[in-house]
């Protein structure tokens, strides 16, 4: 009866229209392996976020089919407004269980809000005070850490050994997705330029870039640089396809 009882709550939860999220929140939109987390923490430290939502691979999965639905349809668009004309109900209503979920927290360095699942365009219609920062991180160093990363965790990227056989083809998808996901957050910056942060790897060294983007004073701590090594899998689609 209790099981029968949570389903009907979660059923009717996701039948109701959700409105997007009220209130500023903030998405580390880099890829994985840009110091996401990292940037995650010292948002909390800055006192500008306040609770960060952690790897869903269970929101992943859900969202997965509209996220690519919307990656394509995106394509090319660079009119942030026409596509919220067009789409926002449907984009809310189709994303339900993330907007619910999503609520409770107010920093996203990991997917599927934070990263690069979701398009800036369908996360600025969920959260509309959403502030995006992109980390840049130099091309060959960022696709050796991915390397690393996937062939230390092949229980989770179960496509690792193609490091071995095919790097190139591996090189080249990973590189796509990066140009793709910084045109995507370049178009959306086009039109919300204040909401948009671009940081390089050697910001990560400090909070300045973070504290005048917030406006607000820096922490006499040191930055915070997670062990990303010693940390869970946080990838973008935790070993799902490519985002073709």
């Amino acid at each position: 009866m209790k099981l029968l009882l949570k389903s009907l709550r979660d059923h009717l939860k996701y039948r109701i229209k959700p409105g997007p999220i009220q209130g500023p929140v903030h998405i580390i939109a880099s890829p994985f392996k840009t110091g996401t987390t990292s940037v995650g923490k010292s948002l909390i430290a800055l006192g500008v976020g306040q609770r960060d939502m952690q790897h869903n691979h269970a929101l992943l999965r859900t969202t997965l089919p509209a996220a690519r639905y919307y990656r394509k349809k995106l394509r090319g668009v660079s009119d942030f407004r026409a596509f919220e004309a067009a789409e926002k109900d449907k984009v809310l209503k189709r994303f339900a269980p993330l907007v619910v979920a999503a609520r409770q927290f107010d920093v996203f360095h990991d997917a599927p809000m934070g990263h690069t699942h979701l398009h800036p365009f369908v996360r600025k219609i969920i959260a509309p005070e959403a502030r995006f920062i992109w980390v840049n991180r130099d091309s060959e160093e960022w696709l050796e850490s991915v390397r690393n990363w996937e062939i230390s965790h092949p229980e989770v990227y179960p496509l690792h050994g193609r490091w071995e056989t095919n790097p190139e083809a591996c090189r080249a998808n990973r590189m796509k997705l990066w140009n793709r996901s910084y045109r995507a957050f370049n178009a959306l910056a086009d039109t919300f330029p204040e909401h948009c942060l671009e940081l390089q790897w050697s910001d990560l060294s400090s909070y300045s870039a973070l504290a005048e983007f917030y406006g607000v004073p820096e922490p006499k701590d040191a930055f915070p640089h997670a062990n990303a090594s010693k940390s869970a899998p946080q990838s973008p689609d935790s070993g799902l396809p490519s985002e073709d």
